[in-house]
């Protein structure tokens, strides 16, 4: 899916290949285009054989937000929402991607992973704010729909709404009894301090260093599995 989705920035404007991502999508599409028609039929070969019927209407959700994400933001703007930046979009539907397999083999215990499943779609989506705000390419300057014009008091405090995330998965972490959605919701507050703090001091770094942290900051959760 990313790989499909940086072909078609590519192929749709030329502006969009100022970040090095899309310049090496856009000069070896053919490539990319094989990869990733072989992945997805891994991908569905691994479903058929792997997955239950929960995990298969779990799948068919996120597909369909993902395939209107690519619609919305590559053919047909007039479903984009302007409330809704694709940023916040990518980040729910990538956290609930996240959460399908864990979802599909425990639906009973479900209701205990809702609010850690959230605050990590969150943070996947001040990730992708972040990313917007740092790169700044000219077309999200440009479009009227981007996060950086509809919701620019936002992407202009992005460090305090950092703040506010790991301050209020600290508190998630208190009020938890269960440790693993404790650990969580302390892998989160980590993620979101770190991104206020590389974002308070963006001038002192490349924004290619920058992205690579806004992506780093999705694995902190490993830290526990290490301990």
């Amino acid at each position: 899916m990313y790989c499909a989705d940086r072909l078609l920035d590519a192929l749709n404007s030329e502006i969009k290949t100022e970040t090095g991502r899309h310049k090496i999508h856009q000069k070896g599409q053919k490539i990319w285009l094989g990869i990733s028609a072989f992945f997805l039929v891994i991908s569905l070969i691994l479903a058929i054989n792997c997955l239950n019927s929960l995990a298969w209407i779990a799948g068919v959700v996120v597909f369909s937000l993902t395939a209107l994400h690519f619609v919305a933001t590559h053919w047909l703007p007039v479903f984009r929402i302007p409330i809704w930046p694709k940023e916040w979009h990518v980040g729910v539907v990538f956290s609930m991607g996240c959460s399908i397999q864990v979802w599909s083999l425990g639906p009973d215990a479900w209701i205990n992973l809702i609010l850690p499943a959230f605050s990590f779609g969150a943070l996947c989506a001040m990730s992708c704010s972040h990313i917007t705000v740092w790169e700044a390419l000219t077309d999200d300057r440009n479009n009227s729909d981007s996060l950086l014009n509809t919701r620019s008091s936002f992407a202009h405090r992005l460090s305090w709404f950092d703040i506010g995330l790991g301050l209020l998965c600290l508190l998630f972490a208190v009020v938890f009894e269960q440790t693993e959605a404790q650990q969580a919701f302390i892998a989160i507050a980590i993620s979101a301090f770190a991104l206020g703090w590389f974002h308070d001091r963006r001038n002192q770094f490349s924004t290619n260093l920058l992205r690579i942290i806004a992506d780093i900051g999705l694995y902190t959760p490993i830290l526990f599995f290490l301990l």
